[in-house]
């Protein structure tokens, strides 16, 4: 009886879910939950406990109509609760039950609604921007949905799934071709309206009709990629490893090339350098674990330049593993491995991985040892194979920057940050943690600086390049300032400028004011990038034995903040750690080194904002495309266009407005300073605004233009 009321429950659910009415779907779903037991309803207790075989399945279709009801009215802490609740009833009744109650829902009809549901709303909500919230678990599901849905989806051969696509108008196109040039154009039809042949013929009737041959060959190539793709690795735990990674605001508990208990010992440089373009070189990596635990997955991260790489021995101890040939990603079987076993307090593993080219380049790879804790231990390698005299290049380079004056960090001393910090939330922290500067020179300067072009392949991970060493330069013309100077203690100053005043201390600090060696002017290169983007500056104490409090032991620097910047003096602000800890007075003197520190944040953001580009079409689009702007009277003399626009800025005004679905690339503006381009611009968007069936695209429309001055 229990097992009905639940039943009827979960199909109500079901319904209002299809109806939109997500409120209401929640309601029935929660009804069915606390008729079917004790791992209903996080709040409120059960009525009953039901034996009935069918409840786990109740239970978990009822689940999933409030997972998706609750993202839709965008609760994500309750989804991701109920997600984690659905993944633990798969621990409790057993490996494939899940999986049993999805094909089920399948053969019903009532899955798919929930897949569409479930993939949209996390689709929309982490798209744009830094997700905040970890969906790991949701993400899990969706893929143990998408699997079950692809395991019971109709079989197509290569010519049906192609006949059901939607949008082909023509005959499909003749196989064994090995190029989309050579289909061609049949000369006789064209001349004589018909062909003997008739659909049998191998030549395309029209000149669309050859357009489509063409695009559905592209098509072909793709999905025959993605199939080959998914033969060599799983892409669901890589996949979902890099989401939670990027999303995570500790990204450094998800990832870390440190692990507690765990020491790793390599054969060669992680940074390995060769002159010709057809080389190998091999890692060896040493994985010593005490206490002893087992090595569940090891995986290559990053599909960049995956070819390149591949694991080709496990060792556990003495037990070698067998590794299938370009392993992407091993997998610990179900047999124990004979070093978690060992009796002793230790276990060691080895793992090799392989690289090889034929061409040159820069190239990275990410390998993950995960032993079912986090953060999932890492080791980043990279090959740069480059020519002789590019080589040459890059050693003068590196030397360069080694030259620059040693940075203070946490590889050389201890850090003691100004406390407490308002400007510094927890996903400004997560970006400065995230993307930090490669200590090794020979991971900046590359091969892939020296190349002159941008493809799709190369892109993000050459401008992460190139954004490092702008870092790196930007450091180096500030580290003309870093001074040797006496500190003059002071609990308040006067602000200089209109509007005057002073300020005070407060809360054990203090404030510190140095004049300065060269003037601060924003007509020099390091002036500017002070004055602008220099918030900060490090301060160690000058003839402090002191402050080392053990022999070995890092020095200690502090953090303080800029107060006021004037063309000879600068104000800083001292935290009180520091203070108490180096028992500073006010109108006393301090003898400190100081280092002037760039705000990093906007250069992380772009770190992001790279890493989070999913299609580069925006960026390398179609140059096949003529930009053909549809033209009419009516349109190129509209009463609604401003009269001060010339011929030409009413033929960008047609591009900005034409419908998105046409296919027109980017499109440039480009003109001296004053020639109206803003102008035109605003006014595309402004016709845009008027058409209220065009505004839904107006973001799209708006990131198709480029202005140049």
């Amino acid at each position: 009886m229990a097992d009905r009321r639940a039943e009827k429950s979960c199909e109500e659910a079901g319904r209002a879910l299809a109806k939109g009415e997500y409120e209401t779907a929640v309601s029935h779903s929660t009804d069915a939950l606390l008729v079917l037991g004790p791992r209903a309803a996080t709040s409120v207790a059960p009525v009953q406990n039901s034996p009935h075989p069918q409840a786990g399945a109740l239970r978990c279709r009822a689940r999933l109509y409030r997972i998706a009801a609750f993202l839709q009215l965008k609760n994500y802490d309750q989804a991701e609760e109920d997600s984690k609740h659905v993944l633990a009833d798969e621990v409790s009744r057993g490996e494939g039950c899940l999986k049993a109650s999805l094909r089920s829902m399948m053969q019903e009809q009532s899955l798919p609604e929930v897949a569409t549901v479930l993939s949209k709303a996390l689709d929309r909500d982490t798209q744009n921007g830094i997700v905040t919230k970890d969906l790991t678990r949701l993400k899990m599901l969706l893929s143990e949905i998408e699997t079950v849905n692809s395991e019971m989806a109709p079989e197509y051969s290569e010519d049906q799934e192609e006949e059901i696509q939607d949008g082909w108008q023509f005959r499909p196109p003749p196989r064994g071709v090995t190029s989309s040039e050579e289909y061609t154009l049949c000369k006789r039809y064209l001349e004589q309206g018909l062909c003997r042949y008739g659909a049998q013929c191998t030549s395309a009737h029209s000149q669309e009709e050859l357009m489509e041959w063409q695009k559905r060959y592209a098509s072909r190539l793709i999905r025959l990629k993605q199939q080959q793709e998914s033969k060599h690795f799983t892409e669901s735990y890589m996949e979902t490893l890099i989401e939670k990674w990027m999303n995570s605001l500790s990204p450094e508990k998800v990832l870390s090339d440190y692990l507690d208990g765990v020491s790793v010992d390599t054969n060669s440089s992680l940074s390995v350098t060769v002159t010709s373009k057809k080389s190998a070189h091999a890692w060896t990596f040493s994985l010593y674990c005490r206490p002893a635990r087992k090595l569940f997955r090891i995986a290559l991260l990053y599909d960049a330049h995956r070819p390149h790489f591949s694991i080709s021995g496990v060792c556990a101890g003495d037990l070698r593993h067998s590794v299938p040939a370009e392993c992407q990603e091993w997998t610990a079987g179900e047999e124990p491995t004979a070093v978690a076993d060992n009796g002793l307090d230790h276990c060691v593993y080895q793992v090799a991985v392989g690289f090889s080219t034929e061409i040159f380049g820069t190239f990275r790879q990410t390998i993950v040892f995960d032993f079912a804790t986090e953060p999932v231990l890492m080791q980043r390698v990279m090959v740069d194979a480059a020519s002789i005299e590019d080589l040459e290049h890059l050693m003068a380079a590196r030397q360069q920057l080694l030259m620059t004056a040693k940075r203070w960090d946490s590889s050389c001393k201890t850090i003691v940050e100004f406390v407490p910090n308002e400007f510094m939330g927890e996903m400004e922290r997560s970006l400065l943690s995230r993307y930090q500067i490669p200590l090794s020179a020979d991971q900046l300067f590359t091969q892939s600086v020296l190349d002159k072009t941008l493809t799709r392949e190369n892109y993000q991970a050459r401008l992460h390049d190139l954004l490092y060493i702008e870092e790196i330069a930007q450091y180096k013309e500030v580290s003309k300032f870093n001074i040797k100077v006496n500190l003059q203690l002071v609990t308040s100053f006067m602000l200089t400028g209109i509007s005057g005043g002073a300020k005070y201390a407060q809360n054990g600090q203090l404030f510190a004011r140095f004049k300065l060696t060269e003037t601060l002017s924003e007509d020099t290169l390091a002036g500017r990038l002070v004055m602008t983007k220099v918030n900060s500056v490090l301060l160690l104490p000058v003839g402090r034995e002191w402050c080392t409090s053990q022999s070995g032991a890092k020095e200690r620097v502090y953090e303080a903040v800029i107060e006021e910047k004037t063309k000879d003096y600068i104000f800083l602000r001292i935290c009180r750690e520091c203070c108490d800890e180096l028992g500073l007075l006010p109108d006393r003197e301090l003898q400190v080194e100081l280092q002037f520190q760039l705000n990093r944040l906007p250069l992380c953001e772009m770190h992001y904002a790279l890493d989070r580009i999913k299609d580069n079409n925006i960026l390398f689009p179609d140059a096949s495309l003529v930009p053909t702007i549809p033209w009419s009277p009516n349109r190129q003399w509209d009463e609604l266009l401003d009269p001060r626009l010339n011929a030409k800025q009413k033929e960008a005004i047609l591009a900005i407005t034409t419908s998105v679905n046409l296919p027109l690339p980017p499109v440039l503006l480009i003109g001296p300073y004053g020639t109206g381009k803003t102008f035109t611009l605003a006014q595309g968007v402004k016709h845009i605004l008027r058409q209220q069936q065009s505004r839904s695209g107006l973001l799209s429309v708006w990131c198709m233009f480029i202005i140049l001055s």
